[in-house]
């Protein structure tokens, strides 16, 4: 990767914040991080999951970043059992 592109992403990553009508979002929210990430990411995600009362969240277990890419079929069965069932997948749920 070119050096001009890493600056780019981390300069992206670094400056993003929550907008601040979050709080406000009236649709289902479901938040979900890897059991395997680093500590900031488990961090955002409870911050995520307290700051709307829609918002759903669970803790994958075994689990890193990206869990769409690198298990597209467990994502999406996951995903569509949330949207018609209700059910969170398994994993550890996010206060």
């Amino acid at each position: 990767m070119k050096l001009d592109i890493l600056i780019k992403i981390l300069q992206e990553n670094m400056s993003f914040a929550i907008p601040h009508n979050f709080s406000k979002a009236q649709c289902k929210i479901l938040v979900t991080v890897g059991e395997k990430e680093k500590g900031n990411m488990k961090k955002s995600a409870a911050y995520l999951v307290n700051s709307n009362p829609n918002c759903k969240g669970v803790m994958l277990s075994n689990i890193g970043h990206g869990v769409s890419l690198a298990n597209p079929e467990f994502f999406n069965y996951f995903v569509e059992k949330w949207i018609k069932d209700g059910k969170l997948p398994d994993g550890k749920v996010i206060n």
